[in-house]
């Protein structure tokens, strides 16, 4: 039965479901007191390393499909101002927490490549002055082809970045078009290029599908030129069309959106082309050649689930940094104010810009573990997770649902650990859901399994 806070929280939602980049997911974030996440930071194991996450919430130009936090700006001024807070934030964490040893950083947004070479190498700085980053850590950051340079990618490499993640999404003009984001092959390949010869040779491309004019022919066409550049890693997501939450999604409905139908059709055909082309299938949307680290910890049962996605990073502790940046400690979430005026005036102010978050119990990690290991490896035995977490708990719920995909032929069953079968593959996210005691549970999992969106 679902815990007494757990019942208190469950609420009806959206037929769209979730991603499980966290469990409990941020839906179930409430309203927080930074004196808790401050107790949280102090009690942090100093033998441990934690990661970071840097959330840098500018572009040069909005992208329509976008369902990021992110400001437009054309002027240096707002995100110097913003790189001297984010220093304060830093400084002001690593205070109360102590200084750790870091073996993850990850740059996202918005667009860090927005960032100027100097202060991408100044922000460093206050990284390694008040972090002990390890040897062998994994610096990462998302790349916008459009606002990177070559001068940028020899500071990023100068400064420890070892993977680089660029935002492609489409190779097709047309559809570059209809989501307002131009970019021209001959700048992916500057990009790769650059990135190559300064050593940065850990590169990801992010494709999305099911987006406006996208067709199997166009999606043929970026898997195509995705193989002439070769990168070690590929993530295919699929478009989230949100418009009552993101307004400017609303500039792309004069254009046919994907339906489910052919959103399944486009990620199988980019499916099989990436496997012809060399790929390794990884989870729910993620494609890498061999030698790669993330499918190298997922043969090895170190992968998992975070806010980025897949991760291979050994941390439990994430401390985001930047409004809307989101952390995740032992203790549970944690998300600072997304206003940039709040933000900014609390960390002017020597206080800890965070707002939401939410606290986990014991049965909380139980269930993340659970629910990390379907996502990751399509497989699980939640009998042997609960006592791996010390609890007596019998999924008698969970067990009559899964008893009856099997019936169904979306899962198979040997002994107490449940498969997705090929069938069941294309509704991971609905299954995991009946391990997710926030998700209402009373709707029909087999119905929710068919009409229910995968986007």
């Amino acid at each position: 039965m679902p815990t007494q806070k757990a019942m208190k929280l469950q609420q009806e939602r959206p037929k769209r479901l979730p991603r499980y980049t966290s469990y409990p997911t941020a839906l179930e974030f409430s309203d927080i007191e930074p004196t808790l996440y401050q107790e949280w930071l102090c009690t942090l194991p100093d033998d441990e390393p934690i990661s970071l996450y840097f959330h840098i919430p500018f572009c040069e130009k909005l992208c329509w499909f976008c369902g990021c936090f992110t400001k437009i700006s054309n002027s240096e001024e707002p995100i110097l101002r913003y790189l001297n807070v984010l220093s304060k934030e830093v400084a002001l964490i690593a205070k109360l927490a102590g200084r750790k040893k870091v073996s993850h950083i990850h740059f996202g947004g918005g667009s860090p490549t927005i960032l100027g070479a100097q202060s991408f190498d100044e922000l460093m700085s206050v990284v390694r002055d008040n972090f002990d980053i390890l040897p062998d850590a994994e610096i990462a950051i998302e790349i916008d082809p459009r606002t990177c340079s070559e001068e940028k990618i020899r500071t990023y490499a100068k400064n420890g970045v070892n993977r680089a993640s660029l935002g492609i999404q489409d190779f097709n003009l047309e559809v570059q078009k209809a989501i307002n984001r131009i970019q021209p092959d001959i700048l992916i390949a500057d990009n790769v290029r650059w990135l190559r010869e300064a050593g940065i040779t850990n590169i990801n491309f992010d494709l999305i599908y099911g987006m406006p004019r996208q067709t199997l022919d166009t999606i043929e066409e970026t898997i195509y030129k995705t193989g002439e550049f070769k990168p070690s890693r590929i993530a295919l997501f699929g478009y989230a069309h949100v418009p009552w939450m993101k307004k400017h999604q609303k500039m792309m409905d004069k254009h046919h959106l994907p339906d489910q139908g052919e959103r399944q059709a486009m990620f199988d055909l980019a499916s099989r082309r990436l496997l012809e082309l060399g790929y390794h299938a990884i989870g729910l949307d993620h494609f890498a050649l061999s030698g790669d680290s993330l499918l190298i910890a997922r043969e090895e049962s170190r992968m998992k689930r975070n806010f980025q996605g897949y991760s291979a990073d050994p941390a439990t502790t994430m401390i985001g940094f930047g409004a809307s940046a989101i952390g995740s400690l032992p203790s549970g979430y944690i998300q600072n104010s997304p206003d940039l005026k709040i933000y900014t005036e609390s960390l002017e102010n020597d206080k800890i810009p965070a707002s939401r978050g939410l606290m986990v119990d014991a049965t909380d990690l139980m269930y993340r573990d659970v629910i990390s290991t379907v996502m990751s490896y399509f497989s699980v035995d939640p009998w042997a997770i609960a006592e791996r977490h010390g609890i007596n708990h019998d999924f008698s719920r969970e067990k009559a649902d899964l008893d009856r995909l099997v019936g169904v032929g979306y899962l198979s069953c040997e002994g107490t650990t449940y498969h997705l079968t090929k069938e069941g593959k294309p509704y991971l996210r609905a299954i995991a859901t009946l391990f997710d005691q926030y998700f209402p549970q009373k709707s029909n999992i087999i119905d929710r399994c068919v009409h229910e969106s995968e986007g």
